[in-house]
């Protein structure tokens, strides 16, 4: 395989031997990639520079198999500029898709969905808009799509006054008083589904069912951005 120019985000970075980086990228045709950047740690060959989260950059990579050789790297537009919580909001996006995405599969919708994630965060929009909505086309585009206006047992539309439960195999069902798990009210899902109107009850709601799903789809395993999050809040 030979990629040339490829429009993409480093997701993640770690050293590598000596000189190297290991990169998990994120491109709009070609999905994700694990690339090795050999020597960019070397200071008469500095490329680390340009592969940093949240660049546009076009890409050029060699190889077969699970691990390619990055051998290009040039910068398309200016990065976008995070700040503060919208920065560790960007380093969950990061680690979903590190986490969702299967390899060398392309995704260009959810490409587009990251970038505009990105431009709310920079533009210092509502961080829990922003990621409800990019977990919401995150799921979907992946196949997980949530059905939000009927009940899976009869087919009922939601009412805004009831109250409910969601299987992220299966779907929604009425919830009732002697259930032990959590419910989220119709209203909040049609906030959801309208991607509208969202207001600090139905947000927090929403919060606690993408929470739950997207646990479901991780095999219950822990996001280290959650646990960053958690411990930022306590220390504040």
């Amino acid at each position: 395989m030979n990629i040339a120019h490829a429009s993409a985000f480093i997701l993640h970075q770690r050293p590598y031997r000596e000189t190297s980086l290991l990169l998990d990228v994120f491109s709009e045709q070609y999905g994700r990639s694990s690339l090795v950047a050999k020597g960019v740690r070397n200071k008469k060959r500095n490329q680390s520079g340009a592969l940093q989260v949240y660049q546009p950059l076009l890409l050029s990579w060699i190889g077969r198999g699970a691990l390619q050789t990055l051998t290009h790297v040039e910068t398309a537009e200016p990065r976008y500029i995070l700040k503060a919580e919208s920065a560790l909001c960007g380093l969950y996006l990061n680690e979903l898709l590190v986490r969702l995405l299967p390899l060398h599969e392309a995704e260009p919708g959810i490409f587009k969905a990251y970038q505009q994630a990105l431009l709310g965060l920079q533009q210092e929009e509502n961080t829990e808009v922003v990621l409800r909505l990019f977990e919401k086309r995150l799921l979907s585009h992946l196949g997980y799509g949530l059905v939000l206006n009927s009940e899976v047992e009869n087919g009922l539309p939601i009412e805004g006054e009831q109250r409910y439960y969601y299987q992220p195999d299966s779907g929604l069902y009425r919830w009732q008083s002697h259930l032990k798990c959590g419910s989220i009210s119709g209203r909040s899902l049609q906030h959801l589904l309208n991607e509208s109107d969202f207001d600090q009850q139905s947000l927090q709601e929403i919060k606690q069912l993408m929470r739950t799903v997207i646990h479901y789809y991780l095999d219950g395993k822990p996001l280290k951005s959650r646990q960053l999050f958690a411990e930022l809040k306590q220390y504040s």
